[in-house]
C-alpha cells in the first residue's frame, strides 16, 4: 500500500470547494482528501505518519515554503530522514495572523507549490514537510515546550533583513526595543522572536539537553553572524551565563538563499487552484530555479541536504557578495526606473530591449568589472547575468516592481552601495548609479512620468529625511539616510551626472534617460 494511503479515506462532499456551475468543482486540501489529488498534481511518496519534528520555523511565508521545506521535503523522500519534520511557528499578535494559522491548520500544513519555469513549463506539487503549525500567541507554552524538546535540533528564521533587531549604526542589538524591554521583564510569555528562543534555550539548558542550530534563512549578508549578535546581545542581557551557554552550545551557520516566491493575490491564487483542481487556502508559486548556500555548522545534526542540492561551503561570504551585488542589486537598479517608465510588473520592463540593455549594462560594466578577486572558484559571472535576465523575464511569477523597490531606503546601503562606492574610487561610469538615484527622487512622489499613481513604502524615511526632501535643496535626495554615507551630495562629479539624469528624464523622457545610461562607458 502506498504509505500516504494510511490517511485516505473515501470522499466526503465536505471536501469539495463550492464553485460557480459553470466551474469545475475544486477538491480542498487535507490529509483526507490527499488519495483524490488530480493525476496532474505531484504527491509525496513518503509516510508522513512517520515524520517527526525536527526542525522549526518561525516566519512561515512563501519564500520559507518555496525553499527550505522544499529542500526539507526532498529529503523526506531519502532513507532515515523521518526526524526532520517541520512545525512552523507564527509569532505575530492580530486577527491576520490568527486567521493564517486556522488556514494552515484546517489544511493539516498541506500546501501546493507551483513552480514556472522561463519555457513556460509549469508544475504543481503537494508539499507535506510542514507537519504542524502554531500560532505562539494564542498558546506561548505550546510553543516553548515544543522548542526546549529534545526532538527539535534546528530554528530556522525568515523574519525579514529588519527582524533582528540590529542597529545600522552601531551594529549592536537594540536593547531599547518595547518589544524586547517587555519579554526581558516577563521571560516566562514571551512575544518576540528573541524571547520566546531564548526562553526556551534557558528551558533546554535547565532540562540538561544538549544545544541546537538557529538557522536565518533571510537575505541578508553574513546572515549567521547577524543572528548571533541578535540572540547573544538579548542572552546577554538577561542572564549572562545564558549567553555564555548559547554561544557553547548553538550554532549559527551564514547561508545564501535565492528563490523568487511573489505574494499571491486572489487572481493569482484562482489561477493555481485552477489548474491543479485543488482550492488550496495558502498556495505557494514560485520560480523554477532554487539555490542554498549553507555552512556545514550544524551542531545537532542536519537533514541530508548535500543529496537534494544544497551547496554546502565555507566560502559563503564570496557567493553572498555576488548575489547580493548583481541579482539583489539588479532588482533596485530596476525598480525605480522602470515603475517611472510606467510599467509595475518586472516582466513586463524585461520585455523593454532598453531595460535589458540598462540592466546588462550594470552587471557586466559596473558589478562584474570590478568583482572578478571575490568571484567563487567555477562561478561563470556572465552566465550568472544571464539567468538573471531570464528569471527577471519569467511572465509567471507576476513580481511587482512595487514589492521589490519597497523599502529602498534601508536596502541601497545593503546591495547597491558598495558597487557605488567602487564605481567612485575607481573613476569609473557613474550614468547608472546617477539615474537610480534620479529615479528614487521620482518615485518618491509616487507618480511616473507618463501620469500613473502609485504608493511608495518607505517605511525607514526618517523624519529628517522627510525634512529634507520638502526643503527644496537641489540635492536634498542625495543627503537622505539611503545615500548619506557615500557623501553623493558632496561629490561634483555625481552631482553632475545626477542633473543630466533628473534633466534628461524630464525633457527627453525615461527611456531616453534608459537608453542613455545602457549605453555609457
Amino acid at each position: 500500500m502506498n504509505p500516504v494511503n494510511r490517511w485516505r479515506k473515501p470522499l466526503d462532499f465536505n471536501c469539495i470547494a463550492s464553485m460557480p456551475a459553470n466551474h469545475k468543482a475544486l477538491l480542498r486540501l487535507s490529509n483526507e482528501t490527499l488519495d483524490h489529488i488530480p493525476a496532474n498534481v505531484q504527491c509525496f511518496t513518503y509516510d508522513r505518519e512517520k515524520v517527526t519534528p525536527g526542525i522549526v520555523h518561525i516566519g512561515v511565508g512563501n519564500f520559507s515554503r518555496a525553499h527550505l521545506a522544499m529542500y526539507v521535503e526532498q529529503c523526506l523522500h531519502l532513507p532515515a530522514q523521518e526526524e526532520w519534520g517541520i512545525v512552523g511557528i507564527g509569532i505575530r499578535q492580530g486577527h491576520a495572523s490568527v486567521r493564517k494559522a486556522e488556514k494552515v491548520q484546517s489544511q493539516n500544513g498541506l500546501y501546493t507549490l507551483t513552480e514556472y519555469s522561463p519555457n513556460g513549463g509549469v508544475s504543481t506539487r503537494i508539499v507535506g514537510s510542514m507537519i504542524r503549525y502554531l500560532h505562539a500567541p494564542s498558546d506561548p507554552q505550546a510553543a516553548l515546550d515544543l522548542i526546549a524538546s529534545p526532538a527539535i535540533r534546528i530554528i530556522s528564521l525568515t523574519i525579514t533583513e529588519r527582524g533582528y533587531n540590529i542597529d545600522e549604526k552601531t551594529k549592536e542589538f537594540v536593547l531599547t526595543n518595547n518589544d524586547v524591554q517587555r519579554d526581558l521583564a516577563n521571560p516566562d510569555t514571551p512575544r518576540s522572536v528573541f524571547g520566546l528562543i531564548v526562553q526556551a534555550l534557558y528551558l533546554r539548558r535547565s532540562k540538561g539537553l544538549r544545544g541546537l542550530t538557529i538557522l536565518s534563512c533571510d537575505n541578508l549578508k553574513s546572515n549567521g553572524d547577524v543572528t548571533r549578535k541578535a540572540f547573544l546581545g538579548f542572552a546577554h542581557a538577561r542572564e549572562p551565563e545564558l549567553a555564555m551557554w548559547i554561544a557553547q552550545n548553538v550554532s549559527f551557520p551564514n547561508s545564501m538563499v535565492d528563490r523568487i516566491a511573489p505574494l499571491v493575490g486572489d487572481s493569482e491564487a484562482a489561477k493555481v487552484d485552477s489548474h491543479s483542481g485543488i482550492a488550496d487556502e495558502t498556495p505557494v508559486i514560485t520560480e523554477s530555479f532554487s539555490q542554498w548556500v549553507v555552512e556545514d555548522k550544524f551542531i545537532a545534526g542536519r537533514p541530508k541536504f548535500d543529496q537534494v542540492g544544497v551547496e554546502l561551503q565555507t566560502d559563503v561570504a564570496k557567493f553572498e557578495v555576488i548575489k547580493q551585488r548583481l541579482l539583489n542589486g539588479s532588482h533596485k537598479m530596476l525598480a525605480y526606473p522602470a515603475l517611472i517608465c510606467g510599467y509595475r510588473m518586472v516582466d513586463e520592463a524585461l520585455r523593454d530591449k532598453i531595460v535589458v540593455s540598462y540592466l546588462t549594462a550594470f552587471m557586466k560594466r559596473d558589478v562584474i568589472r570590478f568583482v572578478g578577486e571575490i568571484c567563487p572558484e567555477g562561478v561563470d559571472l556572465d552566465a550568472y547575468t544571464a539567468s538573471i535576465i531570464e528569471r527577471f523575464s519569467n511572465p509567471a511569477i507576476g513580481d511587482q516592481l512595487i514589492r521589490i523597490a519597497f523599502n529602498g531606503c534601508v536596502k541601497f546601503s545593503i546591495y547597491l552601495s558598495n558597487t557605488f562606492s567602487t564605481l567612485l574610487s575607481k573613476g569609473a561610469t557613474l550614468e547608472r548609479a546617477a539615474l537610480l538615484a534620479a529615479s528614487f527622487e521620482k518615485y518618491l512622489g509616487g507618480s511616473d512620468l507618463k501620469g500613473g499613481r502609485f504608493t511608495p513604502h518607505e517605511p525607514h524615511l526618517t523624519e529628517e529625511d522627510k525634512k529634507l526632501l520638502a526643503s527644496g535643496e537641489p540635492y536634498a535626495i542625495l543627503k537622505t539616510s539611503a545615500f548619506a554615507k557615500l557623501n553623493l551630495a558632496e561629490n561634483e562629479k555625481f552631482r553632475q551626472k545626477f542633473d543630466e539624469a533628473r534633466s534628461r528624464m524630464t525633457t527627453e523622457g525615461p527611456e531616453a534617460a534608459l537608453a542613455f545610461a545602457a549605453a555609457a562607458e
